[in-house]
């Protein structure tokens, strides 16, 4: 049985620590730039929370006239006098709006919650319709791979402390105690504020003050560490907005602007569910991904205040056509011409057709990957493309035949050849190695291939050596680190030295992903040259997987990594912390009974998995180790029912292995129909040629099951057991 492994996403950011001393709010740069507060003050950032008062509910808000169903209940919003609340209408309980979240599309709010937690209420408000709605059934996602459900509003990951804060205050303390289920959050202003962009303030303001004050100009050096548009990278631009504005994994405690994305961050990408295969959003993705996939961004120096100011705004509101210039002053010029729609019309507008809108959760985002409409793609995953997003009752294949006319359709290619790959992969399908090494090789995406090697399954695959090693050299951290996931010393022993070596990588991301490849090895047979190096990354690895001790995917990682490295106690502690914050937490209750039975504790290992079964149905990993567990202990009816539901699920070889196992010695037909699908899902593992050739052999049919052996044996494929068969079935015995 192996341990189930889950990437955390950790959507969040901590912005707490000493340096908090050196950050002095935004009134401190009114002084000195009036005109950029005022813009700042009443924009979206400035905003993105705020105390409640009676005035914002009475100018923002409309009255709620009748309740509305949440989970089990109904709630309503009532105001009286300066205080609002939203009231529980099964025993009228009610809860004090205190602070509010939001405004561009909706507003959420908070109510104080017990143990410092700061608790986001069911009721949220649409400002473009004026109405109030459920914020729970809003924000189910639409994943296509697997069915989501509403969580109730008291879950924690609506609590404010855990979930959101990190991109509605500024400079925070979470300080959260594990054994009392405690926040004592502090932040030093609500909103986003100047220094969350620009940097802490405080050498910057002293610098000028004393400046002022003596009658001298300032080096312009200060000028260029606290503003982000003079001397910033347009990398380290993006970086600033992109750790609110990106679907992301936190390695750190803290960002500071102006420093590597990848030192702090890694980015999810289209190897995740909330993706599109073709890399089109699919819920509330924020912008980052995409912006990777852009053309405008990869063969330009193109950032985001070429079209946003830092406070927010759409610097291109009144002219949007202007965003594309200079790049593409022919065609802005000529947009009819280019879109084949007549003056005036939506389609002139670049960004209708190249950043089409979307919705979820009752909010707006733009695709910010700025790639033409691909009908072909909505037709095959049915993602969507601003064609369709116009002309609703037209179909895909409709648009796509205007594309192949007007343009050819030639631009769809590439993302037809990588979405197919990934698509493919994502699906748990056998895709050609020769096909992933050549698309790897020549394609200049860094998202693209970090997705697809992301989706790789694990094990050994002899043609991706060459691969890895030059992936390794590339220079994009996320490629390298993205290779790094699947080169495990036991799989690649062969690239044991280039895991060593990128422990000491310039990154961080590429030294985690290094250590996390090397967990578990001897210490002992590490070469002393490599020996800091890899010390200094484990203890980075180690560190990372601690920073949000409020989150339970942080105690799960940790007692993976607990388990790679021979410690099964701090494992289970570590396991058991996740559970106690989430009970239903399906891996960690997999990961604790498979720790449990590997110390002969059946009891508690059999409680454990049969806890993840009920409550995770459609985990196969759920399935497939309970079912393991049945097997062993004799429960061969309910090991049975586990191997069918996990196969039904996914479509797994090792399921069908385990059921041809269990059917041979009763229905040995129905063993055989089981151990040929098995054989036929995965070819090169000799456990399913033995078990095939065995099941042939047990239904009379000698002359196959030597066949099978015999081409197996042909391919390399071979143990003691397919020797044995083999040569008994040659001599006839």
């Amino acid at each position: 049985m192996r341990y189930f492994l889950l990437i955390c996403l950790i959507l969040f950011l901590t912005a707490c620590g000493d340096s908090r001393s050196a950050y002095r709010g935004s009134r401190s740069c009114r002084e000195c730039h009036e005109n950029f507060y005022a813009l700042w003050e009443n924009s979206h950032h400035g905003l993105a929370m705020q105390e409640f008062h009676a005035d914002f509910a009475r100018s923002s808000l409309s009255p709620c006239d009748s309740a509305i169903r949440s989970g089990d209940d109904h709630y309503r919003y009532v105001l009286q006098g300066k205080c609002a609340y939203i009231v529980r209408s099964s025993d009228k309980k009610r809860y004090r709006i205190r602070y509010v979240l939001g405004g561009k599309y909706v507003y959420y709010f908070l109510t104080p919650f017990g143990k410092g937690k700061l608790q986001t209420l069911p009721l949220g408000y649409e400002v473009r319709s004026s109405s109030w709605f459920d914020i729970t059934a809003s924000a189910i996602r639409m994943h296509q791979d697997f069915p989501d459900r509403a969580l109730p509003w008291t879950d924690r990951r609506y609590t404010f402390n855990s979930a959101c804060y990190s991109c509605h205050v500024s400079q925070l303390s979470s300080s959260y105690d594990l054994a009392k289920d405690r926040y004592r959050s502090s932040w030093l202003e609500a909103g986003i504020n100047c220094e969350t962009c620009h940097g802490p303030a405080d050498r910057h303001n002293a610098v000028f003050k004393d400046a002022e004050r003596r009658g001298y100009v300032p080096d312009s050096t200060y000028i260029r560490t606290i503003t982000q548009d003079r001397g910033y990278t347009p990398e380290q631009v993006n970086t600033v907005c992109s750790y609110c504005h990106a679907k992301i994994v936190s390695l750190t405690p803290e960002y500071v602007p102006g420093d590597d994305f990848f030192d702090h961050y890694d980015l999810v990408g289209y190897e995740n569910p909330d993706y599109y295969p073709d890399g089109r959003d699919l819920g509330e993705n924020y912008t980052y991904t995409s912006w990777l996939l852009s053309p405008c961004v990869r063969n330009s120096k193109m950032d985001c205040l070429h079209c946003h100011t830092s406070s927010g705004r759409y610097i291109q509101k009144d002219n949007p056509n202007a965003s594309c210039l200079p790049c593409h002053e022919q065609r802005v010029s000529t947009a009819a011409v280019h879109t084949f729609h007549t003056e005036n019309s939506p389609a002139n507008i670049c960004i209708n057709c190249h950043m089409p809108k979307t919705d979820f959760a009752r909010m707006t985002r733009s695709d910010h990957s700025m790639r033409p409409p691909m009908p072909a793609l909505s037709a095959e995953y049915g993602s969507p493309n601003a064609c369709n997003l116009c002309h609703r009752s037209n179909s895909p294949a409709w648009a796509d035949s205007i594309i192949q006319l007007r343009y050819s359709g030639r631009f769809q290619a590439e993302t037809r050849v990588w979405a197919g790959i990934l698509n493919r992969l994502r699906r748990g399908d056998t895709v050609p190695a020769a096909d992933i090494v050549g698309y790897l090789q020549k394609t200049d995406s860094e998202i693209v291939a970090a997705s697809i090697l992301r989706s790789l399954p694990a094990g050994r695959e002899e043609t991706f050596i060459p691969l890895f090693s030059l992936l390794l050299r590339s220079s994009s951290p996320l490629i390298r680190a993205s290779a790094l996931m699947h080169l495990s010393p036991e799989d690649y022993p062969e690239m044991r030295e280039s895991l060593l070596a990128a422990c000491a990588d310039s990154i961080l991301l590429v030294r985690i992903r290094a250590a996390e490849a090397l967990s578990g090895i001897p210490e002992s047979s590490i070469p002393p040259r490599y020996r800091s190096a890899y010390e200094e990354a484990k203890r980075e690895y180690f560190q990372s997987l601690g920073i949000f001790p409020d989150n339970e995917t942080s105690h799960y990682n940790l007692g993976n990594y607990y388990i790679a490295n021979a410690d099964p106690r701090s494992a289970a502690t570590a396991y058991r912390r996740a559970l106690k914050l989430r009970p239903d937490y399906g891996e960690a209750s997999i990961n604790l009974g498979l720790l449990y039975y590997e110390n002969a504790r059946m009891d508690s290992a059999l409680f454990y998995l049969e806890k993840a079964a009920r409550e995770h149905p459609g985990i196969p990993a759920a399935q497939i180790n309970l079912g393991l567990l049945y097997s062993e202990s004799g429960n061969s009816e309910g090991a049975i029912r586990c191997f069918e539901s996990a196969y039904a699920l996914d479509g797994n070889g090792l399921s069908a292995y385990n059921l041809g196992i269990l059917y041979l010695e009763k229905q040995p037909e129905k063993g055989m129909q089981w151990a040929k699908t098995a054989f036929e899902t995965t070819q090169n593992d000799a456990r399913y040629v033995y078990l095939y050739a065995y099941s042939l052999y047990r239904n009379g049919l000698q002359k196959q099951a030597l066949q099978v052996l015999d081409q197996a044996l042909m391919r390399g494929i071979s143990s003691t057991e397919i020797q044995r068969m083999y040569e008994e079935l040659r001599s006839g015995s």
